[in-house]
């Protein structure tokens, strides 16, 4: 796009990414700044874990760090999802139960047969965290079978001995749930909000107030300055999370992650818009101070319809044609015009949570589409399964079963979606130290002999809780060390009941994470892993393959066949739109000679992911019209008109997945001129008979007029800024023609980060 280009060459924002002296400290500071309703969230979450930490220690229930790592990772979108979660929290450990007393009480007496179990238990944990849907079900069936590994190790201990203790570990996983549930529902009675819903607003309202700011011409600072820079820095990472594990229909969360990183996008231009106002002297004019007062009420209207659980009404913007002084705005009233398509085939007013014509995914799913066919999912369960039998192997051949902890500590830290190994070393590293040798070790040492009542301890435990809730409540990309940070505290200060007065426990704690975390370097980041940058590079890639795929059903033969499979694609496409924001997040972790290139590039994809989540969820919706036969069979030069639109369509997302991959490129047809083509042929068609045209072919038509405007600018830009870069690097000799994808082209002279 020309606009974007202009725009880019006036704002060249300056990035402490790009500054690794400075990188560490920014990245600290905005991690763990304030923002609207953290401490409401660290307050839930360290009330939840205290109380269950004050129940395991009077009524002395054993694996009581089980107990207060539940109260940590449960659902906290709303007290009705969180009820639900810990229902199937309940379940799995339930299944995890049967499973692990069936099959060790029949392997026990054999050590061969009972190193096999061992075996096939860990692939089966592994496994399940790739194919279900769940993430909080996966974790109650997981964990319990790793912490009943080492259990069953111990030869002093009869069967019967031992499946108690299983069972205690179930009562453990039980009483952290119930006590996280209790506490949700007390605090949404005294404060009702959805924390997913919050969060958006806030950021909406943040725009709002710049716009306002500009429209009234006066200097920008103070709360708005500080909002636009904290919600820039922060993203929409944290929010994308919690959809994830929200519970709800794959169609709500699709639908909400297109609205939520249109939002991102929207925050981005405004901080942008921010930096150009204050560097630089540009005098508004009046057009476009009445430009930026429209758009902050119109933005003010989605906040408000978003607030009330409704769609946005469709938002009008200024022609192309219409200059702005002021760069990015034209792109920000494009960005918020999108907002009502993410839920592209509803009325305004209608509820977003309605099941899908298509309506397979709105039966709630045991395990992955792709479970059984993806293999992916094998090599990440042989991944984490060889790298806990290593530590398991480890610390039984030394005879030192006070390491058992390392068969736990590779379970839990495999459960992260982060993208970048380095950056899962180096926080499993940092919270093992800090968690257990700092504050765990350092309290068995120097506060714990001090205390003699369990007032004292609570203290101690909602201090180092707070600290890592704080932490977990910072986006994925820092949030799973406060995970690593308070699971290896609670290792060391939550196994006993009395005062210790031998550190020998603790220290067996802490080096059973160490090997755990040492395991897990040596082989599950180093076996068929690839670094952040060429993963998201690829995913991104590959999204558009397949939406080139998903158009392309339009005009299959078998209606039934090609529903099925536009679910499946549906599915891919969504799940590669996560994992390309996911690896994004860890592209930052990544330095080098290259690191600002793939900088570049990781901006780029960005600012894409959005504008291409919504053409995703409006053509899904143009396919169930099709599908559904909502109107008669087309005459034949209304049917023609729609095949040709259907096929530039097609052309078009393969000419973008073209120039992505750097292959020699595609031609891509005027879709826009394409699209009138069609309503010109039925507005005439019916002219010419005297009817009117049929409501569901008007709504078709309007269908494929957004769809021409979503990806005619969007192909633009992707060609556009590819040739632009194939050009530069062609003007430098030292760097490569194309960088995309070295495994084809390699790069010569860079580094991987």
């Amino acid at each position: 796009m020309a606009s974007h280009d202009k725009a880019a060459q006036a704002i060249a924002l300056p990035s402490a990414l790009d500054r690794p002296g400075v990188w560490l400290w920014q990245f600290l500071k905005t991690e763990l700044a304030p923002y609207p309703g953290r401490a409401w969230v660290v307050g839930r979450i360290t009330l939840a874990a205290t109380v269950t930490m004050v129940l395991v220690m009077t009524f002395q229930i054993p694996y009581g760090f089980l107990a207060a790592l539940y109260a940590l990772l449960l659902s906290r979108e709303s007290p009705t999802m969180t009820f639900r979660t810990g229902m199937t929290t309940v379940l799995s450990y339930a299944v995890a139960t049967v499973y692990t007393i069936v099959g060790a009480t029949m392997a026990v007496g054999d050590p061969l047969t009972h190193f096999l179990w061992i075996a096939i238990s860990l692939l089966l944990v592994f496994y399940t965290f790739r194919i279900s849907p769940d993430y909080r079900a996966a974790v109650a069936f997981g964990l319990p079978i790793a912490v009943a590994v080492p259990l069953w190790d111990q030869g002093m201990l009869t069967v019967n001995q031992r499946t108690e203790d299983t069972l205690w570990i179930g009562l453990a996983v039980l009483v952290g749930s119930a006590v996280t549930v209790a506490v949700e529902y007390v605090f949404h009675y005294v404060r009702p909000i959805d924390d997913l819903t919050r969060s958006l607003a806030s950021r909406l309202l943040a725009v709002e107030d710049l716009l306002r700011q500009i429209a009234a011409d006066r200097p920008i600072g103070g709360k708005v300055e500080k909002d636009i820079s904290l919600y820039s820095a922060l993203g929409t990472s944290g929010a994308r999370r919690q959809l994830l594990r929200s519970g709800r229909t794959e169609r709500f969360i699709a639908q909400m992650n297109a609205y939520t990183a249109l939002v991102g996008h929207l925050v981005d231009l405004a901080a942008s818009m921010y930096f150009v106002r204050s560097s630089q002297s540009i005098a508004v004019t009046p057009a476009d101070r009445e430009r930026c007062l429209r758009l902050a009420n119109q933005i003010s209207e989605v906040r408000h319809n978003l607030q009330l659980g409704q769609i946005p009404h469709a938002i009008r913007i200024p022609s192309q044609d219409q200059a702005s002084d002021l760069p990015l705005l034209p792109e920000m009233e494009r960005t918020a015009a999108l907002l009502p398509h993410a839920f592209s085939g509803l009325e305004p007013g209608e509820e977003p949570f309605v099941p899908p014509p298509l309506g397979a995914e709105a039966r709630p799913r045991v395990f992955a589409a792709d479970a059984f066919t993806n293999p992916d999912h094998l090599k990440f369960a042989i991944r984490g399964a060889l790298a806990t039998l290593v530590a398991y192997v480890a610390y039984q051949a030394v005879n030192w079963p006070g390491l058992s902890t390392a068969v736990i500590t590779c379970v839990i830290t495999a459960l992260s979606t982060i993208g970048s190994s380095r950056q899962r070393q180096l926080f499993r590293l940092s919270g093992a130290i800090l968690g257990g040798a700092v504050l765990g070790i350092g309290a068995q040492v120097f506060v714990l002999p001090n205390l003699d009542s369990i007032t004292g301890f609570t203290l101690l435990f909602v201090a180092v809780t707070s600290l890592g809730a704080w932490i977990i409540t910072a986006t994925p990309r820092l949030s799973f060390l406060g995970v690593q940070f308070s699971v290896a505290f609670y290792l060391v200060n939550l196994q006993g009941f009395t005062i210790q007065t031998s550190l020998a426990d603790a220290r067996d704690q802490v080096a059973g994470v160490l090997l755990g975390l040492l395991s897990m370097h040596l082989v599950f980041d180093r076996l068929w892993v690839r670094d952040a940058f060429h993963e998201m590079e690829e995913k991104f890639a590959r999204n558009l393959r397949l939406l080139a795929e998903l158009i392309d059903q339009s005009r299959q033969g078998d209606l039934n066949e090609a529903a099925s499979r536009v679910n499946q694609l549906r599915d891919q496409i969504n799940k590669g739109f996560n994992a390309v924001k996911s690896q994004a997040d860890a592209v930052i972790f990544e330095f080098g000679p290259s690191r600002a290139h793939k900088l570049e590039i990781r901006d780029d994809i960005r600012r894409w992911q959005p504008t291409l989540g919504v053409l995703l969820q409006v053509q899904i919706t143009f396919l169930e019209y099709l599908f559904a036969k909502r109107f008669a069979e087309l005459p034949q030069i209304i049917a023609e008109a729609e095949t040709s639109f259907e096929q530039d369509m097609a052309i078009t997302a393969e000419a973008m997945s073209a120039d992505i991959e750097g292959k020699s490129s595609i031609e891509a047809p005027d879709i826009q001129s394409s699209a009138q083509r069609l309503r010109r042929d039925v507005q005439k068609h019916y002219a010419a008979s005297g009817l009117a045209i049929p409501p569901p072919l008007a709504d078709m038509i309007a269908l494929t007029q957004n769809l021409a405007s979503i990806i005619a600018p969007l192909y633009a830009d992707i060609h556009a800024t590819f040739t632009r870069r194939a050009l530069q690097s062609a003007a430098n000799a030292n760097v490569p023609t194309r960088s995309l994808f070295p495994s084809t082209v390699p790069a010569t002279g860079e580094s991987s980060g």
